[in-house]
């Protein structure tokens, strides 16, 4: 069998027909896929190939997508004739579907990334985490948005916003000793011929700008100087780098991606001297260093060189990602850092809504909505496990569980504890007893028994999995039921884990909701963890009735709708009959 670099080594090295252009292109995508190449880097390396050898952008982009996409082992499943359905596999890569960005220069920095593609592997820490939800930041606020077809200008577009015509400043290769200095009229002039420097400018370690003005028209102050600062911190994850810039409401005016693992700020500063360049730069690095974000910077340097956007660097884009967020200037910033930057949530306003809110998607009657916690509790060895699994292939179908009316959603059921075949064999059991189809694309699952993660890396894995079906499969995860609740806690690294197990729970819990917007089901013995009792938005249990074998009464108490009235039900293997 070839070896999937020596499929991406023939197709970049080979002169294809038009006619197997598009063929071969997918079968290196997929070769690119299985040694861990990102979406991004296969786009940037067999994409442009690709192109070069006359295959148009959009269908290069749609070729490599489909190669990474999962939809086509979904139908595989579908049509299968299998006895036992096949567990859908994803790629751990931080695949991005190419969704060409809009325009740049004239929307907010992440706010006006909503309709573009995101990361999936966020790698957001509880901090990070604290930080969003004291501010009041949807994660989807830290999409990180695909380059512009027209890339090659984020120079000009650069230049244009934060620059005055009358002035000048230098650019150059890395690792090259001379800068070229040029007029910012100059060289926004020459239109069509940006592009070809940019390309000139391309290069294994990419190129470099002052970060601010090199000169200014005669006879004014040199305030030009003292203009702008740039943070960023490579050693932290790209979406945890945007939630400190946006949480911060750091007066930002251009976020650029380096090429590399990070996303370089220009901060506005806008002194008037050198003296107060410096005492506003510390300033700002000092308080960000108080919340926890390193700077990667040697001290206040208003002759910086930073990244310059536009070029490749090692065959990755360095290119802007947006303008103007946060803060509308540095005194503004430190007005709000003095007022409300001590980590706690802010003040909102009931002005701020005109009317109440649309409630969130109902998946069970008067039981439970999306973003919300259940939790199902019987005693030990009743059949919880059963009834999570008939709950849901209830939703994935939209029929009735237990007496109560559920809505059809697609599913997620996280399975610690069984091995795959004992949890397949379940899962058509209790199916064939209720005459329902076990192998639908709308019930999914994972297999994690024996995976050894800390509770919060759990949660970030499950929500790395839920939104990559999202974008890749078309699968809206309304539900994700856990079972068992308690496998998370026995890991290595959940032991070394320092945090109390219920907290640690709650935390892994409050983490999948706040990142996927999904409703976690879970089940447990009464009394095991009476925390999660008390934060589960909707508690339905289950008693054993004295002296009636089998026989059980049902309870349900709910923080958004009336308490449930009790009711009998019966166990009849495989599930509870009301």
């Amino acid at each position: 069998m070839e070896n999937p670099r020596q499929i991406i080594n023939l197709f970049l090295s080979s002169k294809h027909k038009p006619e197997e252009l598009k063929s071969a292109l997918f079968r290196a995508a997929e070769a690119a896929e299985q040694v861990g190449m990102t979406y991004m880097e296969a786009t940037f390396q067999l994409g442009e190939h690709a192109k070069e050898e006359g295959l148009a952008e959009d269908e290069s982009d749609a070729t490599i997508r489909r190669a990474y996409a999962a939809d086509k082992r979904a139908r595989e499943r579908e049509v299968s004739t299998e006895p036992a359905p096949a567990v859908p596999q994803q790629q751990a890569t931080q695949a991005m579907p190419a969704i060409p960005a809009q325009g740049i220069a004239t929307q907010p920095i992440i706010a006006g990334a909503i309709s573009l593609e995101q990361v999936l592997a966020m790698g957001l820490d509880a901090q990070a985490l604290e930080l969003l939800q004291n501010h009041r930041i949807d994660p989807e606020a830290l999409n990180i948005p695909w380059p512009t077809p027209d890339w090659r200008l984020d120079f000009a577009k650069l230049l244009n916003a934060l620059f005055k015509p009358e002035e000048s400043i230098d650019y150059k290769m890395s690792n090259t000793p001379e800068a070229t200095q040029v007029l910012i009229s100059d060289f926004l002039a020459q239109a069509d011929g940006i592009k070809k420097i940019m390309k000139a400018l391309d290069g294994p370690d990419g190129a470099l700008v002052s970060i601010n003005a090199t000169n200014g028209p005669e006879g004014e102050d040199e305030a030009f100087r003292y203009r702008y600062a740039v943070i960023d911190n490579p050693e932290i994850s790209l979406a945890k780098q945007l939630a400190y810039y946006k949480a911060l409401n750091l007066p930002c005016a251009a976020l650029v991606s380096t090429g590399a693992n990070s996303v370089q700020a220009w901060i506005k500063v806008n002194a008037q001297s050198r003296k107060e360049y410096d005492e506003r730069v510390e300033y700002l690095f000092k308080t960000l260093e108080e919340q926890g974000f390193h700077v990667n910077s040697n001290g206040p340097n208003p002759t910086q060189m930073v990244r310059l956007p536009g070029v490749l660097r090692n065959g990755k884009q360095q290119y802007l990602i947006g303008l103007e967020q946060g803060a509308k200037t540095f005194e503004d910033w430190q007005t709000w850092v003095e007022f409300c930057l001590d980590g706690k949530p802010l003040i909102e306003l009931a002005s701020d809504s005109d009317d109440a809110p649309k409630k969130d998607r109902l998946l069970i009657d008067d039981i439970l909505q999306a973003g919300e916690m259940m939790l199902f509790t019987a005693p030990s060895k009743a059949g919880k496990s059963f009834a999570l699994m008939d709950l849901a292939l209830s939703l994935s179908h939209g029929e009735d569980w237990m007496g109560l009316v559920t809505h059809k959603t697609d599913v997620l059921f996280v399975n610690f504890e069984s091995t795959r075949s004992a949890f397949l064999n379940r899962l058509f059991t209790v199916a064939a007893s209720r005459g329902l189809n076990p192998s639908i694309p709308g019930f999914g699952f994972l297999n994690l028994r024996g995976l050894a993660q800390s509770p919060l890396e759990m949660a970030q894995y499950i929500a790395k999995r839920v939104k990559g079906a999202k974008k890749l499969e078309d699968h809206d995860y309304g539900a994700i039921i856990i079972d068992p609740i308690s496998a998370i806690l026995h890991n290595p690294k959940a032991v070394r884990n320092s945090m109390p197990p219920q907290q640690s729970l709650l935390l892994m819990i409050d983490t999948i909701i706040a990142l996927t917007g999904s409703a976690v089901i879970t089940a447990m013995n009464p009394d095991e963890y009476t925390e999660l009792a008390n934060h589960a938005d909707s508690l339905i249990s289950l008693s054993p009735v004295d002296g009636c074998p089998n026989m059980y009464n049902l309870k349900g108490s709910f923080r958004e709708f009336p308490t449930l009235p009790s009711r009998d039900c019966t166990w009849r293997y495989p599930r509870f009959i009301v």
